[in-house]
């Protein structure tokens, strides 16, 4: 944290489960500071456990208290509500009543689970209003933290809040009567975590906790338990080890359309356990068991699946798994040729495949799958949602197309796409909702166009040398005279160094990227197909008859090339010939007049 908000931030790194009992686990704190954090990514850097700031006083929550909550809790990190103290404001111990009602009435439902949750924290720091004396803040402090095991108490819930300060603050204004609680010391005095400690802990005699850094990968602070990861699990998870904990997690599955799936998880902690599978955040009627199936797997089927565990201590909740599902791509009536230079189209039919490049998009969170344009698309829930590709940027000039269905995102920017530098932008900074693109440590630039609410609106953006254009629903909108690289990398939001951050809230369908400038004619005729689209499977037009040579006119996938093969059975298969495709349209002549019957068929890559 800063000064002003000590238990804001946090740093953390991950221990291996060989090695969990010989260091100590580190951890970090976070608040609105940090709205945007990629967990998955925290987690790999050895974060263990983490606070989130959920209140301040009597009259703010944290605006991103909850995603912080959810997303530390999916991949697994141990992670705890705080509450900023206000004694300088709402004085006297009816001011600690009442800020820790405000902080339950936010916070409880996280402390009531139990299970991945940990006890809450009381940020003491904030410099006395005159006439305070040390005696009165401790009595405030320990007034708040008895509410708070007060509240625990009577939803059957066993609380002991930790309190959060640093060395000449808790020196000069903390009693020993705070003593009761458990300390989390700040102190920045480069020493070791695994081997340091605090310069002071005066009037504590110990530490549990100490905030010995300002920042890391998290973007929060760097902090570190003293104890090992159990004595942690038992003292500090609410519940402690009688709580549910996952031995097993749901993992990705893909399958073919038709055939069936099945989720496992497993827990450990007091029994009876109870199961509920959720799929996209909705509880799974009748399904409680470790496992759950799926027959006869339908696209409507694919998405996010996880599971909760609960029993008498507490309550604990899987990460997502994505189930993606494979079938044959078809052509929809009336749809048309792709223009030339695709590089990669995601159309969102059950999976995150690229149908076009090798760059298949992997689920991150808050994402599912909806009634698109054409078949299904993308949505994203605008706090924690996203598709990785692991692409790399395409050099101008470039295209890129979506069909989009918006929602006002919760932040102050939506991105469609982002690489950690260039994003091009749903919603532009700052609350314009204007569409845009923005440079990362350059600028934010702004269409004079909004793309509306709850309506599939088509955008292409073409960038050349020389600028960027915009075009909705096939309308030129503007203009400018910025160049830069397509990011390809993330897709629904944007990112930087260790976080994600404009998260999109809405739908994407037929996400196609080019890598040339495409015609004002060509832009326009993609978002005159509409729900027909473009192809995306071969098919025979015609097979015709001259001087007793066949004649093949086939359709397909701009760019990719068909193979040709022949057959007097249907059973042995010849190939004739593969040939190039530039325009989607081909015609083959099979010089062979010696068959008075064969059968053809072609494949496309």
């Amino acid at each position: 944290m800063f000064r002003s908000e000590v238990i804001a931030l946090g740093l953390a790194l991950t221990f291996e489960a060989g090695v969990a009992l010989a260091q100590r686990p580190l951890g970090t704190d976070v608040s609105s500071y940090q709205p945007g954090i990629n967990w998955t990514t925290v987690k790999a850097s050895g974060v263990s456990f983490a606070w989130s700031k959920a209140t301040e006083g009597t009259n703010y929550i944290d605006p991103y208290f909850a995603s912080q909550e959810a997303g530390a809790n999916s991949v697994g990190i141990l992670i705890g509500a705080y509450h900023y103290a206000r004694y300088d404001v709402n004085t006297g111990l009816g001011g600690a009543d009442a800020e820790a009602a405000y902080f339950w009435n936010t916070a409880s439902s996280y402390i009531k689970a139990g299970g991945g949750y940990l006890m809450p924290m009381l940020d003491v720091e904030q410099a006395p209003a005159a006439g305070e004396t040390q005696a009165s803040v401790s009595a405030w402090v320990n007034e708040w933290c008895q509410d708070v095991v007060n509240y625990g108490a009577a939803n059957g819930v066993r609380v002991r809040p930790v309190v959060y300060t640093y060395i000449s603050f808790a020196s000069s204004w903390l009693s020993n009567s705070v003593t009761q609680w458990p300390l989390w010391m700040a102190n920045y005095n480069n020493q070791n975590a695994q081997t340091g400690a605090p310069s002071g802990t005066s009037p504590w005699s110990s530490w549990n906790f100490w905030q010995y850094a300002d920042t890391n990968w998290s973007g929060g602070d760097s902090d570190v338990f003293n104890g090992t990861m159990s004595a942690l699990v038992q003292n500090f998870v609410i519940g402690g080890t009688n709580a549910p904990a996952f031995t097993r997690v749901p993992t990705n599955l893909t399958v073919a359309l038709g055939s069936n799936a099945n989720f496992l998880a497993t827990a450990s902690g007091a029994t009876p356990l109870a199961y509920q599978w959720r799929f996209d955040g909705t509880n799974i009627p009748g399904a409680n068991s470790s496992n759950y199936s799926i027959a006869n797997v339908q696209l409507v089927n694919a998405g996010g699946y996880s599971v909760i565990v609960t029993n008498s201590y507490g309550t604990a909740a899987s990460a997502t798994a994505f189930l993606a599902v494979l079938s044959r791509l078809t052509n929809a009536p009336g749809c048309i040729l792709a223009p030339s230079g695709m590089t990669d189209w995601w159309p969102a039919e059950g999976n995150a495949l690229d149908i076009f490049g090798p760059y298949n998009g992997t689920p991150q969170n808050g994402f599912s799958y909806v009634a698109g344009e054409q078949g299904l698309a993308f949505h994203f829930d605008g706090s924690t949602g996203y598709l990785t590709t692991g692409a790399p940027s395409l050099s101008p000039p470039w295209t890129a197309c979506f069909w989009v269905n918006r929602q006002n995102a919760p932040g102050t920017g939506a991105a469609l796409c982002g690489d950690g530098v260039n994003e091009l932008k749903l919603e532009q900074y700052n609350d314009t909702r204007k569409v845009g693109f923005t440079i990362l440590g350059s600028n934010d630039w702004t269409f004079n166009y909004i793309a509306p609410l709850g309506t599939w609106t088509h955008l292409a953006f073409v960038g050349t040398a020389s600028g960027t254009t915009l075009y909705a629903n096939g309308v030129l909108q503007g203009t400018t005279n910025i160049s830069f690289p397509l990011p390809r990398a993330y897709i629904g939001a944007g990112y930087v160094p260790s976080r994600v951050i404009d998260y999109m809230l809405g739908a994407l369908d037929e996400t196609m990227f080019f890598n040339r400038a495409l015609s004002a004619s060509e832009i326009s005729g993609l978002y005159s197909a509409g729900s027909a689209g473009l192809y995306r499977a071969l098919v025979f037009v015609s097979i015709t008859d001259s001087n007793g040579q066949a004649v093949l006119n086939l359709d397909g996938l701009t760019g990719k090339t068909f193979t040709i093969y022949d057959s007097p059975d249907l059973s042995a298969w010849t190939r004739l010939s593969t040939i190039s495709n530039p325009s989607g349209a081909v015609q083959f002549i099979d010089p062979d007049t010696a068959e008075p019957e064969k059968f053809y068929r072609a494949t496309q890559p």
